[in-house]
């Protein structure tokens, strides 16, 4: 498809009518297409029939400026949160907004209005008054076009968004890419901010060490998950990483982005030691460098953070025996689920189709430790966090809750991980 626009008109290409009144066959809600300036281009077929209720207000001298007004302020949002916008378009009713860019520059807007989320026998009388404006005579005319507008559940007009947001993408030259980088540093920026939230939560005053600690610990489970594949739970600890990071360094930039690059060189290195190719995870680490000087704001670098973890992990994907995967991500899962519970090889090992031996070899091989040193680590790490927010648990009532027989393997196992009793970890947690 030819995407090169002239200057005022967006409809250079026939392609383009047909992509618009695609949408129209797909959805029941009317569109309009308009440039920059507010100048309408196209619009569908419900907007030819006299009733329709944008003629019969604006029959009465009511203004179209009020709609340009309220559609260029949601082309504003769409612009700022990355996203198609749904808002008021005038009166009661409803409106979808895209924009349409051409090399990063705004060049028009897609307007899906007008529709109702609710059914007119339910609007408010002062709504509905506003719209006659007290003219009797006015109310058969109203009635008609009100009966007119479709309406529209939240489900469907949430899946027309997403279609408006397409068909924008199709419009722009080369395309909303950069719009799409908008909303996901946004969902990132959310998830950190909630993990921010999780840490204040913990009720402790940190400090440089203990933040270094907690960091440390959170970098050990996402080697583990890198060398697993798990891109999902590996972005969830990264979300953690970013986070204890920004509450060391959120006033030194420079000193925020070494600590990003130390962490991405251990990251990659885990990589390789996952089965990725050496070739390319060298390739990406030289470019690290010249990567991070061109980023200038704190939500671009975790945003490439983000990105650089998504691609190390696609190149293990790449050179990992995806059965084998699947089923280490099945005997994992399990004992998640499961940890609580005695668990031994033999009863994994039927949960994944797998002999006992060949199930120990592919979690030592793949994750570089045995599937019973595994087993205790989820259980240590599920212990810490009850020894951290369940202060009026004992720690034999947390040994049996995690899945420990008895308090004092508990503490045998506990204090060959963290080099300190679960009293004592509990102790130093309250002091810090």
């Amino acid at each position: 498809m030819n995407r090169g626009y002239g200057r005022n008109n967006l409809l250079d290409n026939a392609e383009t009518i047909r992509h618009l009144r695609g949408f129209v066959r797909t959805t029941p809600i009317p569109i309009r297409l308009f440039d920059s300036k507010g100048v309408l281009l196209w619009e569908s077929d419900f907007f030819k029939v006299k009733t329709n209720l944008c003629r019969v207000v604006q029959s009465d001298g009511f203004s179209n400026r009020t709609c340009l007004k309220a559609h260029r302020e949601a082309v504003r949002e769409s612009l700022r949160w990355g996203e198609p916008v749904l808002s008021k378009c005038c009166y009661f009713t409803m409106q979808i907004v895209s924009p349409v860019l051409q090399k990063g520059r705004l060049v028009g807007n897609l307007v899906a209005s007008p529709f109702l989320l609710i059914h007119p026998s339910e609007l408010e009388p002062e709504e509905l008054n506003l719209l006659r404006r007290g003219k009797a005579e006015k109310s058969g005319a109203i009635e008609k076009a009100l009966s007119l507008i479709p309406i529209v559940k939240d489900e469907e007009a949430r899946k027309a968004a997403q279609r408006l947001f397409q068909l924008a993408d199709r419009l722009s030259d080369p395309d909303l890419g950069d719009l799409r980088k908008v909303r996901e540093a946004q969902i990132l920026q959310g998830e950190i901010a909630d993990r921010i939230r999780d840490l204040k939560d913990l009720d402790r005053e940190f400090t440089p060490d203990s933040l270094s600690k907690l960091f440390y610990d959170r970098e050990k489970e996402i080697v583990t998950k890198i060398r697993l594949g798990d891109k999902n739970g590996a972005k969830e600890i990264l979300c953690q990483l970013l986070a204890i990071v920004l509450v060391q360094y959120l006033e030194n930039f420079e000193l925020l982005k070494i600590s990003m690059l130390e962490l991405l060189i251990i990251l990659s290195r885990a990589a390789v030691e996952a089965g990725a190719k050496i070739e390319e995870m060298l390739g990406m680490r030289y470019g690290f460098v010249t990567q991070l000087s061109g980023i200038r704001d704190q939500e671009s670098l975790c945003l490439w953070v983000v990105e650089v973890l998504e691609k190390l992990i696609d190149g293990i994907y790449e050179t990992r025996h995806t059965k084998n995967y699947q089923r280490i991500k099945k005997a994992l899962d399990f004992i998640e689920t499961h940890h609580h519970e005695p668990l031994n090889v033999t009863q994994i090992a039927k949960e994944v189709y797998l002999s006992p031996s060949r199930l120990s070899h592919i979690i030592k091989s793949e994750l570089g430790v045995t599937l019973l040193d595994y087993i205790s680590k989820v259980r240590i790490d599920k212990a810490k966090t009850l020894l951290l927010k369940e202060r009026e648990f004992s720690i034999s009532q947390i040994a049996l809750e995690v899945g420990f027989p008895d308090q004092s393997y508990f503490t045998k196992v506990f204090k060959k991980a963290e080099q300190c009793t679960p009293k004592t970890f509990r102790q130093n947690s309250s002091s810090i």
